[in-house]
């Protein structure tokens, strides 16, 4: 039976199901007590699939959801800690500890975080992510960003350009739907955060974020 199979073997099944859905976890999980033990292991959470779960679920039930996200970012979840980030940074006027967790996040390998992390210090152009943060590095930590997008282009342009779009609007989509800062869409905020007369790009940066927030085009200039 599986239950006999080497522990370190159990495990890895364990995170290979975590990594495709959480469902399927459940599912895992009333197959014996071994299996349920597995499934608590810190390396299966910290693949766990979060997907399907909206990424503002606190309607449902508050605290439960609140403990079992507290539980997947102490075991190091890239979702879980992208999720986190995006409330600190965009919900409760936390900037530096919402950056602070999506770029842990991007490190872990969340393309969602990077594309939010690096769009987010190309904005920011080294002005303080919040008054009396930590200063950025100017445009050091623009070109920053402009590499951490390009990090994440690369591989996607190597498969097919449908699968990038895909990846895009995803983001665009999750984010700009379930977050709002202050009632005003993310995307928007981006735009806010952005200060021409700051960047010493030539326009390049607005024309990157153009490209990249396509609610941009609804907006003009002298609208904010």
């Amino acid at each position: 039976s599986l239950d006999s199979l080497p522990e370190d073997l159990l495990v890895e099944i364990s995170s290979c199901i975590a990594a495709s859905s959480i469902s399927a976890v459940r599912h895992l999980r009333v197959v014996s007590k071994p299996f349920r033990d597995i499934c608590d292991d810190r390396y299966v959470i910290s693949r766990l699939s979060l997907n399907e779960i909206p990424l503002l679920p606190w309607s449902h039930d508050p605290e439960r959801f609140s403990n079992f996200f507290e539980r997947c970012r102490r075991n190091g979840n890239p979702q879980a800690l992208y999720r986190k980030g995006l409330v600190n940074y965009f919900l409760e006027d936390q900037k530096d500890k919402g950056l602070e967790f999506l770029s842990v996040s991007a490190e872990k390998g969340s393309h969602e975080a990077n594309y939010v992390y690096g769009m987010i210090i190309i904005c920011l152009g080294g002005r303080r992510s919040s008054p009396g943060g930590p200063a950025l590095l100017g445009g050091n930590t623009k070109q920053k960003g402009f590499k951490i997008l390009s990090a994440l282009v690369k591989p996607l342009m190597s498969k097919t350009m449908k699968e990038l779009k895909e990846l895009r609007k995803k983001i665009r989509d999750k984010i700009r739907d379930s977050i709002l800062w202050r009632g005003i869409p993310v995307m928007k905020e981006l735009k806010i955060a952005y200060v021409r007369e700051k960047c010493e790009c030539d326009g390049r940066t607005k024309t990157f974020l153009e490209y990249n927030c396509d609610e941009w085009h609804g907006y003009g200039e002298d609208n904010d």
